[in-house]
């Protein structure tokens, strides 16, 4: 979903992450970035108060797959994404000239 500020991405696949411990989640959609853009990733702010965290994520110029997110789950409590439900926020940024990106994690599914 498109927003003003930037993209809300979901979940692919259900995920149930136990408390106090984390997981990695994928998204539904598969992004292509060129060489000039790069993707801050937030979690959307509801997650956060629901004491679930995820580290600095940046997506890379260039990159081209699916996003694999590390989420934490501090609180005491289970939580299950449902598929499809829009658990990460992207902000994209411009920068200055372009930046080709070969890493190992290009095209993952």
């Amino acid at each position: 979903q498109v927003r003003e500020n930037g993209i809300d991405l979901s979940i692919g696949d259900q995920l149930t992450i136990e408390p106090k411990a984390f997981a990695l989640a994928k998204t539904r959609e598969w992004v292509e970035f060129p060489t000039d853009l790069v993707g801050l990733c937030n979690l959307r702010s509801t997650y956060a108060r629901k004491g679930l965290l995820i580290p600095p994520t940046v997506v890379d110029a260039g990159f081209k797959g699916k996003l694999v997110i590390e989420i934490v789950n501090l609180s005491d409590q289970p939580y299950t994404f449902k598929q499809g439900e829009r658990f990460l926020h992207l902000v994209i940024a411009k920068c200055q000239g372009a930046i080709p990106y070969s890493g190992k994690y290009q095209h993952q599914t």
